[in-house]
């Protein structure tokens, strides 16, 4: 490519590829994220402190394909976006963006949402499938995806003309697995020596410090600079070695100049204890042994800790983090298993700091302060990722900030130079004066079939326990009521499972797809009665289950061993009406 003049994009990776150092040498980088992991291991529901994939949409190998890459100095990193190869029916828009926001926060930052297989339109429903996404006019989200495409163009344009922050080496013992198991088919190894490798790096990350996987010959190849490690324009204050057992002896002298200088390495669990190799094995070992001697004299720099015992590093970090004094890019009061945070810093100097909570069911609310070197001369902003709009946020005197995060949310807090603009101002989940709406009028709008039906719904409740349990298409939901106040009035439909759009009296109040489903009604709003119409866009899973012999359709919603749980739909509710 480079001879002929043209770009390189590879997922460098499988079998036999070494992840980090091959991801270097592309000019785009690649790797993947699976929202296939949606229903088999419950992205957005558990974040699993026994398993690397549950919970989790990004792949075991995107952590080395990111750093890899900063460490090239790339900031163009591409996915393989939510690849979705048996759940297409049953995932949701939030679903997605959960997804795409973990891939985020592992440092991509250019989305390729995997493909679909194409279809003339006279093929019979649900059309040809081959692998892949369901991306076309017949999925009832169609007309709503491009809320999702511009959230996440906007969260990339920003992220690709920045540096992700790292002031953490972590060193896997990939060498380890090599020599016990042998390489592994990454992105999904059918083992690993050390399961709870990537949970470190997680949180680390959800504690407010940004970190690199590393290698030797990246450690070999760094300079120590004022106490830090670093290779070139990546430097790090400290090391984490992951029950790490072999390593050159060359390499270790480097981490002998490190940690002399003011660096510090710890050793979760082990030292290391033996060289890589056979070839004249026995002095090579007796050099390491030699050298971690050395290494141990060092004893506020060379530190060995011992992992938890239930492998909650979110738990167990903190206290690490305030005896080493680790200091955070930013200082979380409360961190959370789903809640993360990377840093980034533009060519101005300014800062961007991505946020992202991947619970789809629970908010999170808790203080963040920024240290004075990011606050320092700058001015805090919030880039509403959906509007694109800026407002201004105030912190306190420590640079402390209420972050609140609902259910599969996310915040970009940016410190620049400008000044002035509109103040943050986000409508409050409660407020004086509420009351409930009770009683709708459901009209059933069929995706699939010109079929409309209705009902009457006395309670709202998710629709998979009713007999509407089979509905795929657009369930829009209208109530009257009636209200002499058209001032500073909110709108909270509460738990809306799927996408909604709201209209009060025929005028449109706009779309939300995720997390809280809260609305300012106010300019649309006249003294007396009023109608509220919600349209609730569910997803298809539940429908096909029923297509008995329709084989395509049971091939992906009931294959015999990875049948699919029947899925949440509709307004559940409770819908509330409340004053600012």
């Amino acid at each position: 490519c480079r001879r002929l003049g043209v770009k390189s994009r590879a997922q460098a990776y499988g079998r036999g590829f070494f992840l980090l150092e091959s991801s270097m040498l592309y000019d785009i980088p690649e790797n993947e994220s699976w929202t296939t992991n949606y229903l088999r291991y419950n992205v957005g529901e558990e974040m699993s402190t026994e398993h690397f994939q549950r919970g989790r949409a990004y792949t075991m190998i995107n952590k080395y394909v990111t750093s890899g890459a900063h460490l090239a100095g790339k900031r163009l990193i591409s996915a393989e976006e939510m690849t979705n190869t048996s759940y297409l029916f049953n995932t949701t828009l939030e679903t997605y963006k959960v997804g795409c926001d973990q891939n985020a926060i592992v440092g991509t930052t250019h989305s390729i949402f995997h493909g679909f297989t194409y279809c003339p339109p006279e093929t019979s429903f649900p059309g040809w499938i081959r692998y892949g996404e369901y991306y076309n006019e017949r999925n009832n989200f169609w007309p709503y995806l491009k809320y999702l495409t511009k959230y996440r163009a906007r969260v990339s344009s920003l992220l690709q003309h920045a540096d992700m922050y790292a002031d953490i080496a972590i060193l896997p013992p990939v060498a380890d697995m090599w020599t016990t198991m042998g390489m592994q088919n990454e992105p999904w190894p059918s083992a690993i020596n050390v399961e709870y490798q990537t949970f470190l790096w997680e949180a680390l990350c959800k504690c407010g410090n940004g970190t690199d996987y590393v290698s030797e010959p990246v450690i070999r190849d760094s300079k120590i600079v004022k106490g830090r490690l670093t290779y070139g324009n990546r430097s790090y204050s400290s090391l984490f070695l992951i029950e790490v057992e072999s390593m050159e002896p060359t390499t270790l002298d480097k981490l002998i100049e490190f940690v002399s200088s003011g660096g510090r390495v710890f050793c979760i669990e082990k030292y290391p204890h033996k060289s890589l190799g056979w070839n004249n094995h026995t002095e090579r070992d007796r050099l390491v042994t030699e050298r971690i001697g050395k290494l141990k004299s060092y004893t506020d720099k060379f530190i060995l800790l011992q992992k938890p015992s239930d492998n909650d590093f979110v738990a167990w970090y903190p206290a690490i983090q305030k005896k080493y004094n680790l200091t955070p890019s930013v200082f979380i009061a409360d961190p959370d298993a789903y809640v993360m945070v990377s840093r980034y810093i533009r060519d101005d100097k300014s800062e961007i700091f991505f946020f992202v909570n991947s619970n789809l069911n629970k908010a999170h609310r808790t203080k963040i302060t920024f240290p004075k070197e990011v606050t320092s001369g700058k001015y805090p902003w919030i880039w509403d990722l959906n509007t694109g709009e800026r407002y201004r946020i105030e912190l306190d005197k420590q640079g402390g900030f209420d972050l609140y995060l609902c259910s599969a949310d996310s915040r970009m807090i940016i410190f620049d130079k400008e000044e002035k603009g509109p103040k943050w101002n986000p409508l409050p989940v409660t407020g004086k004066d509420g009351r409930a709406l009770e009683g709708w009028d459901v009209e059933f709008r069929y995706s699939l079939e010109e079929t409309v039906k209705n009902a009457h719904l006395y309670v709202l409740e998710d629709l998979k326990n009713t007999e509407w349990i089979d509905f795929s298409g657009t369930a829009v939901y209208r109530k009257k009521f009636s209200t002499e106040n058209t001032k500073n009035v909110i709108l909270n439909l509460g738990k809306v499972y799927g996408i909604s759009d709201v209209k009060i009296n025929g005028k449109d109040c706009g779309v939300t797809w995720y997390g809280d489903r809260i609305y300012d009604i106010s300019d649309k709003l006249q003294s007396g009665e009023n109608e509220i119409e919600v349209h609730v866009v569910t997803t298809m899973g539940n429908y096909m289950k029923t297509l008995k012999d329709n084989k395509i359709a049971q091939r992906y919603v009931n294959r015999e061993g990875r049948e699919q749980r029947i899925q949440s739909m509709g307004l559940a509710g409770p819908v509330t009406l409340y004053e600012l």
